[in-house]
């Protein structure tokens, strides 16, 4: 016998049928109005169907739904159906209708959630009197609702109690059970059973089919799960478990991506289930793992260097002196132990000690435990706090050792955000990160961006020159993976030469992906060769850009160009740049919830990155408090001054003040806002004249602010703005908007008078420093606009939207004041452009792709002079290469110690040099020697490359420390690296912009585990008489005409220059008078 409550749940279903059946006959009668003809489900009224009604409403169903409609068999058409059909076209729009249909609909999800098919009594009547209005509105008589009342003794109509459906409920419980006693065998056979009894209703086959999905994923039996929950979101494609099923199952088949797509899925029909999160989080983090093909997640610390320890012979009295120094390390020594042996509870408890005596180490490792869940529950959000604790310590010591764990932290939350793991994914915040890691010499860091230049998309543009630059470091840095990736990335741009030297590295590194594609790599040269040449000689006839372009692009390039006229070529072309436009180029954050441009929650995120993102956030954040605060007070018929009216003027104001730009709206909103803003400042001026406070003049004020605002378009503006600034002549905001507004009008004199105001009441706002710099620019003022841009971008934010379009300004004024001086300087412009580009990176997605006109006349200025080339030629982002300036602030660093230890020992220091593996010595004769390079060279192994000889030029001061002269020298291609002269005794003859030859280059790991180049044999270095004079020390331009005002000795040919010294590479470190 059967419960009450089952006999509800089964008399609501039958309301909900009748339902159904009543919008299929709405359906047909509004067809047939409509289109004048009867509905059948012959092929030409569906095909009219898909053609009109159904064009729109396929786009907003799911799969199987969408296969149902594409049928036309309306008889197979359900609720859900009917609703988006009536919901999405114009069939019926009836608001009556339409509020019943609203009202129909969450009863019918209810229902499809209701697994154990039982209803309250208090339930049951909520139903019924929701779905009586309902139904009667659709046409059901009295007579006909009686009769479902009273269903339960009419065994006709009893459909649910059929013998199979009993006997189903029977047979899903005793698999329930047998599921709770893990028992996974035994109730998937009890669910096969269910399953095969004909006439089950889909929401019973559904969750019968989910619940043998899991019985078999417990079972390891991955391809027979995957089949059960694919059926069970086909019977019921809003089933919640589903999906979940689906997820683990393509997880468990390691099919990654599936997984994620479903857990989004499930997430999006239960937004608060933090379990469903974290299952996404977990697939999202084996995704990672898998497409960069390594477990760098946990990324434990260097076993091999604990086993090289253990080897030691005096190990024990080392690791008591290390102990007694930092007591922490003793419990995070044990902590590896027991990882090691896979005890990872105790692991736990000594990384916790650790933690608690702010070891950062221990820290690192309690968090990366956390999110694998070894030891200790899977705790995300711990995790990531854990982690970003760590972040804010030092990374190095007062002896620059490195702190282990700071780098590693920052590296595992850049890789939350780019997975989406730890952390809600942001893709330009996993940049920050990473190369704040880079900076530290994170190698697994570089690896990582390196990937994300290579693919692009999703914010960040495809950069391979910056992807190689960065796979380089990460190989200086020791990553290992790079290697691989390095190959990859040559093989995509077709550099096949290249691409077989370093897979031939890598061969010998052991890797076996290097085997196998040493065939393929051997018919690609043969291919290449062929025809590579012809396009190249095409490509320098024409001046075609190819740095960012695979082969195969450059191929259709010219393919195209030669026959246009062909449709093969030309479609083939289109599919290829729709390609090359997603990854290529990044994409504006799409507008989220609440209608709004900017991504409050991106926002949220990088608040306390810099000033500018800070300033973002609380914009809109004021702008949604506003909005929120007008959708009550604008529906008012009367406008009234109180305390709502208040708060919204308040709000609008500061977001106006802080960046009106993120205050848009549509149109009538705009209208509607505009009229109340006026009625509101009458009111207010009407309270000044009674009372004149301070708080009704600052009110009065914001009023202002936001009637001028809303009315920048108007031709009155500048006027009412006038009559602001005589009331309040020290308000920056009226000065600001005024100047600006006279800028619009090419009133340039008045604007500039509005911005140098400014400048006395508020000096160097970073805002009038921009704005003012561009009227000076619009004057043909070019020299001191290029002061006021320049100042402009060293107090503004480095993401500030604005620092692009003011380097590319700066070009501009740079070919201004070359043609007054007829000698056009191409080496700025390009420069100028180059510095725009980078700066691009650095900006909040919200504004990218970078769109301006100036940077646009920069370019085609450039393309026609041939300054192009100049860029294009040699690494775009050679300054900004984190390698490059690791180096040499080390170098320097380097420097000023030895310089202390000298002034502190009388002028004595220790020698100390450990002895190399190899045996470095200059060749007998100079012929057949190769050139080489250093994007060419292993670092990650000591190697004598005999044969050879590699072309040098020095960027920093050499020095002698006793042993060695050392210094920091670049190639031929930018690429950088140390270098240490062993016996050398000419040392008048180095300088920073000397060339040198090095025979037989000697590339070692030193005593830090670092690459350097290393020369024992004087013989083999070789000084150019030719050398850059005067060599500038930041960008290495010759005869620069600027010094150092302090140590006379650095030389810049910029200021610019000096500045960015002083800033990117801490010239202060070697600057004593």
């Amino acid at each position: 016998m059967y419960s009450a409550e089952f006999y509800n749940w089964c008399k609501v279903e039958l309301l909900l049928v009748k339902a159904s059946e009543c919008l299929r006959k709405k359906f047909e009668q509004c067809w047939q109005h409509k289109y004048k003809v009867a509905w059948s489900n012959s092929p030409g009224c569906r095909q009219n169907f898909m053609n009109n009604v159904g064009l729109n409403v396929c786009r907003h169903v799911g799969k199987i739904q969408k296969e149902y409609l594409e049928g036309g068999d309306i008889k197979k058409w359900d609720l859900s159906i009917f609703n988006a059909i009536f919901t999405m076209s114009d069939l019926n729009r009836d608001k009556v209708f339409q509020a019943n249909l609203k009202r129909l609909m969450p009863i019918r999800n209810s229902m499809a959630h209701h697994s154990d098919k039982k209803i309250s009594t208090q339930e049951y009547q909520h139903y019924w009197n929701e779905l009586k209005g309902i139904l009667l509105f659709l046409g059901v008589t009295d007579e006909e609702l009686d009769d479902i009342l009273h269903s339960h003794s009419s065994d006709s109509k009893m459909y649910i109690l059929n013998e199979n459906v009993k006997k189903s409920i029977e047979l899903k419980q005793e698999g329930n059970n047998l599921l709770k006693e893990q028992k996974f065998k035994m109730a998937a056979s009890k669910y096969t059973d269910a399953i095969t009894l004909p006439g089950l209703p889909d929401g019973d086959l559904s969750v019968l089919h989910s619940n043998r999905s899991f019985c078999y994923l417990k079972l390891d039996k991955y391809a027979q799960a995957l089949e059960d929950a694919k059926l069970s979101k086909r019977l019921n494609p809003e089933y919640l478990k589903a999906y979940i099923r689906l997820g683990k199952a393509y997880e468990a088949l390691e099919k990654y991506d599936k997984a994620v797509k479903n857990f989004d899925k499930a997430l999006s029909l239960d937004m608060n289930n933090e379990e469903i999160r974290q299952m996404r989080s977990d697939a999202r983090r084996l995704k990672g793992l898998q497409e960069r093909d390594n477990d760098e997640s946990l990324h434990e610390l260097n076993m091999k260097s604990r086993q090289e320890f253990n080897a030691m012979k005096n190990k024990d009295e080392v690791k008591k002196m290390m102990f007694k120094y930092n007591p922490s390390l003793e419990h995070v020594w044990a902590g590896h132990e027991y990882r090691d042996d896979q005890n990872y509870s105790m692991a736990v408890e000594c990384y916790k000690r650790a933690a608690d005596m702010r070891n950062a180490e221990g820290m690192y490792n309690l968090a990366l435990f956390m999110i694998k869940g070894h030891g200790v529950s899977k705790d995300y959000t711990q995790a990531f706090k854990l982690l970003m604790e760590v972040s804010k310590f030092d990374a190095f010591d007062k002896r620059n050792n490195p702190v282990v764990g700071v780098k590693e932290a920052e590296h595992s939350i850049a890789l939350g955000y780019q997975e989406g793991s730890i952390v809600e994914k942001d893709l330009q915040l996993a940049v920050v990160w990473y190369e704040k890691a880079i900076s530290h010499q994170s190698g697994m860091s570089a690896n990582n961006l390196a990937l994300m230049y290579t693919n692009g998309g999703d914010g960040l543009v495809k950069n391979l020159q910056q992807a190689e630059q960065l796979f380089l470091c990460a190989l200086n840095y020791g990553d290992p993976n790079a290697m691989d990736n390095l190959v990859h990335l040559y093989l995509m741009s077709g550099n096949i030469n290249k691409a077989e030297k370093w897979n031939e590295k890598s061969k010998k590194q052991g890797s076996k992906l290097a085997r196998q594609r040493e065939e393929p790599i051997a018919k690609m040269i043969l291919q290449s060769n062929a025809h590579i040449s012809d396009v190249i000689e095409w490509e320098k006839g024409l001046n075609l850009p190819f740095e960012n372009m695979t082969v195969h692009e450059r191929f259709f390039r010219k393919l195209s160009y030669e026959h246009p006229d062909k449709p093969e070529v030309l479609e083939a072309l289109q599919g290829l740049e729709s390609i090359r436009n997603k990854s290529d180029r990044p994409s504006p954050t799409k507008i989220t919830t609440k209608g709004y441009k900017y991504d409050f929650e991106v926002l949220a995120k990088r608040k306390d990155t810099s000033v500018f993102s800070n300033r973002m956030y609380f914009a809109v954040l004021r702008f949604m408090e506003a909005m929120e605060i007008f959708s009550d007070i604008g529906r008012r018929s009367i406008v009234v001054l109180d305390n709502d009216s208040r708060s919204f003027i308040n709000r609008l104001s500061e977001c106006y003040k802080l960046e009106h730009f993120v205050g848009s709206m549509p149109v009538d909103i705009r209208e509607v806002m505009r009229k109340h803003v006026l009625l509101l400042l009458s009111h207010s001026d009407r309270a000044v004249k009674h009372r004149e406070n301070s708080d009704e003049l600052a009110f009065n004020q914001d009023c202002r602010f936001c009637h001028a605002v809303l009315n920048m378009q108007s031709d009155e503006s500048i006027d009412f703005l006038t009559e602001c600034i005589k009331k309040y002549p020290n308000n920056e905001f009226f000065l600001e908007l005024r100047g600006c507004l006279y800028n619009f009008k090419e009133t340039r004199e008045s604007a500039l008078r509005d911005f140098n105001r400014i400048d006395g009441i508020l000096k160097d706002d970073v805002d009038n420093l921009y704005h003012k710099a561009c009227t000076l620019k619009l004057m043909s003022r070019y020299k001191e606009a290029t002061v006021t841009y320049n100042k402009f971008i060293s107090v503004a934010s480095a993401d500030h939207r604005k620092v692009p379009e003011a380097y590319y300004s700066l070009g501009t004024c740079s070919m201004g004041m070359s043609k007054k001086k007829k000698n056009i300087d191409t080496d700025s412009m390009a420069r100028y452009y180059e510095q725009g580009l980078n700066a691009e990176g650095k900006q909040i997605p919200f504004f990218l792709p970078y769109e301006s006109t100036t940077k646009e006349l920069l370019e085609t200025m450039l393309r026609t002079i041939g300054g192009l080339s100049k860029i294009k030629g040699k690494p775009v982002v050679k300054l900004a290469d984190p390698f490059r300036k690791d180096l040499i602030v080390n170098h320097r660093r380097g420097v000023r110690d030895f310089g202390e230890v000298l002034s502190s020992s009388n002028g004595h220091a220790i020698k100390f040099t450990a002895k190399p593996s190899k045996t470095q010595s200059a060749p007998v004769s100079l012929v057949g020697l190769k050139p080489t390079y250093l994007n060419e060279i292993d670092p990650t192994s000591d190697h004598v490359l005999n044969g050879f000889v590699l072309e040098l030029t020095l960027i920093t001061e050499p020095f002698d420390n006793n042993m060695s002269i050392s210094f920091v020298a670049e190639d031929n291609n930018s690429n950088v690296q140390r270098v240490s002269l062993y016996n050398f005794d000419k040392k008048h003859t180095l300088a920073i912009g000397a060339k040198i030859s090095i025979i037989n280059p000697y590339l070692r790991s030193a005593m830090d585990g670092k690459p350097l180049i290393r020369v024992d044999d004087p013989n083999s270095v070789i000084v150019s008489p030719h050398q850059i004079v005067d060599m500038c020390h930041y960008c290495g331009k010759g005869q620069s005409k600027y010094s150092c005002s302090k140590c006379k000795q650095s030389k810049y040919c910029t200021k610019e220059c000096q500045v960015l010294d002083w800033k990117e590479y801490s010239h202060k470190l070697i600057c004593i008078p």
